[in-house]
């Protein structure tokens, strides 16, 4: 089967590369949790070992994610849109209890990155670079 090729652009609008550098500032945050709930199963207490590796599994899975979509939105894909999207709000929805819980700047530290990816999502810079031309149209 063969696969989609990504359009040949000469240059990346700078959107792309920022929106392709959170994704990946957030891959590193998930690694690092993954390795703190490691961490715990080989602790002097675990609390729940099947739940500190389903966890820790489950965070790699998800950088790993975060890694392939931001390589493919670098390469000028479009897909990698929609699931950027959600991840960005669902970090909203999780920088709301910080903000209510009294603990404002992580609230930020999550809010402010998520913030700038969407606004960047829908600019046009970046629609353009992920929409390719096919024949006589353009294909979303």
């Amino acid at each position: 089967m063969a696969t989609d090729p990504a359009p040949q652009r000469a240059t990346r609008p700078p959107g792309v590369l920022l929106i392709a550098a959170v994704l990946v500032l957030e891959a590193i945050a998930l690694l690092a949790l993954s390795v703190g709930f490691l961490r715990s199963i080989f602790g002097g207490d675990p609390v729940s070992v099947g739940g500190s590796v389903f966890m820790t599994v489950l965070l790699l899975l998800v950088a790993a994610g975060l890694v392939a979509m931001a390589r493919k939105l670098g390469a000028g894909f479009r897909w990698p849109r929609s699931p950027s999207l959600v991840v960005q709000l669902f970090l909203v929805i999780l920088a709301f209890p910080f903000f209510t819980a009294g603990n404002p700047l992580i609230g930020f530290l999550l809010m402010a990155p998520a913030a700038a990816v969407i606004v960047t999502l829908f600019s046009k810079p970046v629609v353009e670079f992920t929409t390719r031309a096919t024949g006589q149209g353009r294909t979303l």
